[in-house]
């Protein structure tokens, strides 16, 4: 097949879950056999590379995402006319390939499910006090636009169609999917269930199974969604039990619940005198994270509402204990919590709870990393992710074939 990727991100210019997920998919396509080429953004430049793996990346120079979809889409088109394309790929998130599709209403279209940012903005809204609900609405009424977690906004419409529109919309996780299923109106039989493709780096593999550390460490961008107050909340509460443990913070600084103060802030006046137990590390590269995971006993991911995290796949492959969130695609990964520690992210008492018990566990914890890399290797391996993921084009395809037929 010949396939094109649509996203944004790609790194290695543009990180984030999306982009992982591109640099790790089109790898295992192109892998298989099939012409793989991304077309992704750029702050700063336009350009066109073939990757030594055999990707072909085309980057055009956007200042924003919101910009990125009608910048792209002519490039898709040109590439489309000297090639013929069987399939296109794009994110809900900001519906980045809208405008690609509408110029080729013919290709065969999936829509991969990462999380909108419709749902983003309503898990933050349904997450609010009564008082900061009020706020948000006052301001969004300020501004002239409807708040950002109402499927009347510009950006939510944009990614409702764009899902609507899709021949086959592809779930890496059953939350995400049902998500969609139930608030979009999207048919169940036009959804495909399977997980993101992930191939562990030897830097992984070569750690040795859990740590004698008493080093809890969460990794992902410091905003409300990600759990991370009630983290910090939890912090007090495990050090009562545990004095000698050490938390560590990895990753960047969004806005907190106070205008003007950034998370971050917000966190280490949260924290008080229990600041001295805890390190922010900010943010950091790649080659840096198997040293990092490597002297960490626990990773925690308390976030409110997750798809599938990418960062929960590689503590899983270091041969980590992990705790991540219930009712999402967190406790997914963790199967259920057969491999991991499942924990109601709004009580940090659960969190701690589960974090003391770890810690005062040794081969509890060296079990729960055996566990969690063989699971890894055995169901986001792309031998096992590719076949699947095919199957979901040759659906497209075939949809799109029927649906023209009824056409003419």
């Amino acid at each position: 097949m010949k396939i094109a990727f649509v996203s944004y991100e790609c790194p290695p210019e543009a990180g984030g879950g999306i982009g992982t997920y591109i640099w790790e998919a089109s790898r295992m396509l192109a892998a298989r056999g099939h012409h793989v080429e991304v077309f992704a953004g750029s702050p700063n430049r336009s350009s066109t590379m073939e990757l030594s793996d055999g990707v072909i990346v085309h980057r055009v120079e956007a200042a924003d995402r919101r910009t990125f979809p009608a910048k792209i889409a002519p490039i898709v088109v040109e590439r489309h006319r000297a090639i013929a394309f069987d399939v296109l790929e794009g994110p809900d998130y900001m519906a980045e390939a809208a405008d690609a599709r509408r110029q080729l209403p013919d290709l065969p279209y999936v829509v991969k499910l990462h999380t909108s940012m419709y749902f983003i903005r309503q898990i933050e809204y349904d997450a609010m006090g009564f008082r900061e609900r009020l706020s948000h609405r006052w301001k969004s009424f300020r501004r002239g636009v409807p708040p950002d977690w109402s499927a009347k906004h510009p950006t939510a419409v944009e990614e409702m169609k764009t899902v609507n529109d899709a021949d086959r919309v592809a779930a890496p996780t059953k939350s995400i999917g049902e998500y969609v299923i139930r608030d979009w109106t999207i048919p169940f039989s036009a959804v495909d269930f399977f997980p993101y493709p992930y191939r562990p780096p030897q830097s992984y593999l070569q750690l040795p199974i859990g740590a004698d550390s008493q080093v809890v460490t969460f990794v992902g961008r410091l905003e409300f969604r990600k759990g991370v107050i009630n983290l910090a909340k939890a912090v007090p509460l495990v050090r009562r039990d545990c004095p000698n443990v050490k938390f560590q913070f990895v990753g960047g600084t969004l806005a907190s619940p106070v205008s003007g103060v950034t998370m971050l802030e917000y966190l280490r006046k949260l924290l008080g005198e229990h600041l001295i137990a805890v390190e922010f590390l900010g943010r950091q590269p790649p080659e840096a994270l198997p040293d990092i995971l490597g002297a960490s006993a626990i990773l925690a991911f308390p976030s409110i509402w997750e798809n599938s995290a990418y960062v929960c796949l590689e503590a899983m492959a270091a041969g980590r204990a992990v705790i991540g969130s219930q009712n999402c695609g967190l406790e997914e990964l963790l199967d259920g919590g057969r491999v991991g520690r499942v924990i109601d992210p709004h009580s940090p008492e659960d969190i701690a709870a589960k974090i003391i018990e770890l810690l005062q566990n040794a081969s509890e914890r060296h079990r729960l990393g055996e566990l969690a890399r063989e699971r890894v290797l055995s169901i986001y391996a792309p031998d096992v992710v590719g076949p699947q993921q095919e199957a979901c084009y040759e659906r497209a395809i075939l949809a799109r074939q029927t649906a023209t037929k009824v056409v003419t």
